[in-house]
């Protein structure tokens, strides 16, 4: 239902004609990390995710997207002659991509579900371990299953065990034809060059030793713990193995002695004691089994260090990744047995890496520096952490310390490092961007350097669209949301953390950006608000940084800090400019609701009891604290029985507290006013629109006046002020109020949007326009291709269209699609920008850009036929080094040394083994 009572036609340029929905860019990621890859080679990061979705990262700019199998996780992943992308997925499907050229090349699936999966970065084998207990393999150059296999070794070695399915594999690392295959009962050192067993190891706990049991009601009886996982030596001196019980054990790799067999906190477990002390004073918890264990090496291969995911007590509240360096490894063929052993009883350094609080470890690899091989782990500088909630975490190596995920990663993979809380949008000019980025100091190097970004085409804008994330960690970071358009790609950092001076309790809850101001307030969850100004960090005299520490102790009566606590004293003195933080607003009426920050110098804030709290932040002073619950009616309404300031519950009266959930600053002429003033406009969860005026007050200070209200139907979650005069938006601005005092008269109308209607109201009272929808609105904004004739309403609704409304009039224009796109859960947190961009949430760590002004805004180059070019990924000029090889004294010990050409022609000929 539509309602006309005036207005200039603001919209009169345009017909349907005039949009299309311009697919611009994706930020984020599809689901949550499953599985990651990584080839140091190209320097490209694959991750797979739990939705089927495959990313491919490089240098900035460069991400590539593989859709292969859409509700189902990616299993395994692995990169082969940094060419190959091999992914196994949940429906047991092995699919090959081609980084060279972005396609599928071949697709198999086994005749039984794959349980493991080995492979080498210079061979064109991948080696499958199935649930039935063999080994078969894929020839991926030739996209066809290669004529040879290995039976299941466990029934040969232990016939009366019970059928395993093979757990892992791991190839020799500088012999590859020699294979260690991991089953339940037991691990084989296998070669398939001789077709023979050459090791097997079985793991036995006999009574009274402690092995990893942590109760003493275990240790009276002989165990054999479940296998898990193993490794290789570097130089496949020694092999490790670890089982569900938490222990590990160290094997001679030639003869498959014993050498040591320990947990993280103990050493000797399968020795019988007469007495055990638990090291870990937990008896009635399990200890988690080991799932992962990576056996690293530094330049030398001999400088080894092991890095292990669980085998912790599973109570500990706090889980992370061992580090156990133990140093250069003992000649072995001049070191007996024992000290071989008693070198692996006593790492020189040992620590744990811990991960965020909540979450746990369940995979992770190692970021080398040159070499593919040695299965990733030779050199590395940094590991990377999947969590069990799907977000990643990122550590330098080898101290343990956090990187800088915003200076050294592609933004999509910002977005969950950690999990994203909170997210914004503000248009800056791009002259004070490129400042902002200017200011900040070298970062090391990006972590990813390979591809080519596609060639792109500019839009024209002198305004940029910066992308706004808040997280977990109390990190807030700013990018150029202008993919594929970028002059500067680094991201702003600033954390929460240091300017509330704790590091628990700092999730980002919301986040609002003054772009002409360069001021930003961060809101936490615990509902204190962080001020940050950007600016350069001046030499403080001591009288004045004596005054900033003093300030950061004040507390008022009763014990609590005061409502606005200055922090200038935390500034990291490192910092030449930046981000500076000022102040923390805590009054302490509950959680953050509602926050804007304007770019005239005013701060709103609404709280979950329904505060409503006014800064001015020029002279940072709180000039407004009030309750507005029922403001403006008369409190014998029944809808309003609370009396402002009466925070006390409501459940047991029946009432539901009005609480501020719109913000926005305006400058406009209220309704019977000859001048111009500044107008504080607030949405409540009720469908109440308030509106104030700030006025100024002797002393050069301000005050909040209450002008009146507005019931509409439904909560508002928008309020947007416009020019009715000149067809633009009527947000507060600088520029506009310079002008103030000469007397300009701005014919200003704010639109009101709920999920029901939405009114043009000429403020505070005096109703423009309204109209009704019968399709719930999620977010709206407005958007203009020019000042005059082409302002129009952008409403984004619950059924994924995006609905266009002329202005005043709310006449709908047209409708545009989004439902391939559409998840109502996420759409909310969409946001529509003034040059016609369209933020969209689409996932729970992804927004897609769009542009409802059509092909026109097109970023990325397109083909002959419309399709859009994707970034380039393979660079033919970097070469794959050589494999390791066995070293002389090897080699005249007998070992056998075959190379990649001859163990290729032993694989043509030689026909299916039959099961061993």
């Amino acid at each position: 239902m539509l309602k006309l009572k005036s207005g200039r036609d603001l919209s009169s340029g345009l017909s349907a004609q005039a949009f299309g929905l311009e697919d611009i860019a994706r930020f984020g990621i599809c689901g949550g990390i499953s599985v990651l890859a990584f080839d140091p080679v190209q320097s490209l990061l694959a991750a797979g995710t739990d939705t089927g979705r495959v990313y491919v990262f490089g240098q900035p700019g460069v991400e590539v997207e593989f859709d292969l199998c859409p509700g189902k996780p990616i299993i395994y992943m692995r990169i082969v002659k940094s060419i190959y992308l091999i992914t196994v997925d949940g429906n047991n499907a092995v699919t090959v991509l081609s980084l060279d050229t972005k396609d599928v090349l071949s697709v198999f699936t086994p005749n039984s579900p794959t349980t493991a999966v080995e492979s080498d970065p210079s061979l064109d084998w991948l080696f499958l371990g199935l649930e039935n207990g063999l080994t078969i393999v894929y020839d991926v150059d030739r996209g066809a299953k290669a004529p040879y296999r290995i039976g299941n070794l466990q029934k040969t070695a232990l016939p009366k065990a019970p059928m395993s399915s093979v757990l892992f594999l791991a190839l020799h690392p500088r012999s590859f034809h020699v294979i260690l295959i991991g089953y339940e009962n037991c691990a084989v050192v296998y070669s398939m060059v001789d077709e023979n067993i050459l090791l097997v190891l079985q793991y036995e706990v006999p009574p009274g030793a402690p092995g990893g049991d942590l109760h003493p009601s275990q240790h009276t009886r002989s165990r054999f713990p479940r296998l898990t996982t193993g490794a290789w030596h570097p130089n496949g001196h020694h092999i490790v193995t670890a089982y569900e019980d938490g222990s590990f054990v160290f094997w001679d790799a030639k003869e498959g002695v014993l050498l040591q067999a320990r947990t993280i906190e103990d050493t000797e477990v399968n020795i019988p004691r007469r007495s055990y002390v638990n090291s870990s004073d937990i008896a009635d918890v399990p200890r988690e089994p080991i799932y992962r264990i990576a056996w690293c090496c530094a330049t030398n291969p001999e400088d080894t260090s092991l890095l292990i995911a669980g085998g912790e007590p599973g109570s500990l509240p706090l889980k992370g990744i061992t580090y156990m360096d133990f140093g250069p490894t003992p000649v072995v063929q001049i070191t007996s047995y024992q000290a071989q052993g008693d070198h692996y009883s006593q790492p020189r350094r040992q620590r744990i890496y811990p991960v965020p609080l909540g979450a746990d470890p369940v995979d992770f690899i190692m970021i080398a520096r040159t070499s593919p091989y040695y299965s990733g782990n030779h050199d590395p500088v940094a590991l990377v952490a999947i969590l069990s909630s799907g977000e990643l975490y990122s550590i330098e190596y080898p101290s343990g310390g956090a990187l800088p995920v915003a200076s050294m990663f592609p933004p999509s993979l910002c977005w969950i490092q950690p999990r994203m809380t909170a997210f914004s949008v503000t248009s800056v000019r791009r002259e004070q961007w490129i400042g902002m980025m200017a200011s900040k100091k070298k970062q090391p190097d990006m972590m990813l350097t390979g591809g080519a970004p596609a060639r792109s085409r500019l839009r024209k804008f002198d305004i940029r669209n910066i992308v706004i994330t808040g997280h977990s960690d109390g990190s807030v970071r700013l990018w150029d949301a202008s993919h594929g358009e970028l002059e500067e790609s680094q991201i702003l950092d600033i954390s929460i953390a240091d300017a509330l001076d704790r590091s628990v309790d700092v999730r980002v809850s919301a986040i609002s950006f003054a772009g002409q101001m360069g001021e930003m307030s961060i809101a936490c969850e615990t509902g204190e608000l962080v001020y940050f100004k950007f600016g350069l960090n001046k030499p403080t005299s001591p009288e004045e940084l004596k005054r900033r520490l003093d300030a950061l102790r004040i507390v008022e009566p009763d014990g609590r800090p005061p409502m606005i606590q200055h922090i200038s004293g935390r500034i990291n003195p490192q910092m030449k400019e930046g981000f500076l933080p000022v102040f923390v607003l805590s009054p302490q009426r509950g959680p953050i609701t509602a926050v804007k920050n304007s770019d005239i110098g005013f701060l709103a804030v609404g709280y979950q009891f329904g505060t409503l709290a006014v800064v001015e932040l020029r002279s940072m002073s709180l000039i407004y604290l009030e309750d507005v619950n029922g403001l403006g009616i008369d409190t014998s309404n029944k809808k309003f029985p609370l009396r402002p300031g009466d925070r006390s519950s409501t459940q047991s009266q029946g009432v539901q507290l009005e609480i501020p959930l719109s913000l926005e600053f305006s400058l406009m002429a209220l309704d019977g006013d000859g001048f111009s003033s500044i107008v504080l406009s607030v949405g409540t969860n009720l469908g109440r629109l308030l509106t104030f005026r700030i006025i100024p007050v002797r002393g050069g200070s301000h005050a909040v006046q209450f002008v009146g209200a507005v019931q509409m139907k439904g909560k508002v979650i928008a309020t947007i002020p416009f020019d009715t005069e000149y067809g633009v938006s009527a947000a507060a601005s600088p520029t506009i109020l310079q002008k103030l005092p000469q007397g300009i008269v701005i014919s200003g109308a704010l639109i009101s949007v709920t999920p029901d209607e939405a009114r043009v109201i000429r403020l505070p009272k005096s109703k423009m326009t309204s109209k009704s929808f019968d399709d719930k609105v999620l977010v709206a904004g407005l958007s203009l291709l020019r000042q005059g004739d082409t302002l129009v309403l952008v409403c984004l609704t619950e059924s994924g269209f995006i609905r266009i409304y002329s202005l005043p009039s709310l006449r709908e224009i047209t409708s545009l699609s989004t439902q391939k796109f559409h998840d109502v859960r996420y759409a909310s947190r969409s946001i529509v920008s003034l040059n016609g961009d369209v933020l969209l949430g689409i996932g729970k760590n992804e927004s897609a850009l769009f542009n409802v002004w059509g092909k026109a805004m097109a970023v990325k180059a397109r083909g002959k036929n419309g399709e859009r070019i994707a970034d380039s990924l393979y660079d033919v000029v970097q070469k794959l080094p050589p494999r390791p090889a066995i070293s002389t004294m090897q080699w005249m010990s007998g070992k056998k040394y075959i190379t990649v050409e001859e163990f290729d022609l032993l694989s043509t000929w030689r026909s299916t083994s039959s099961e061993i």
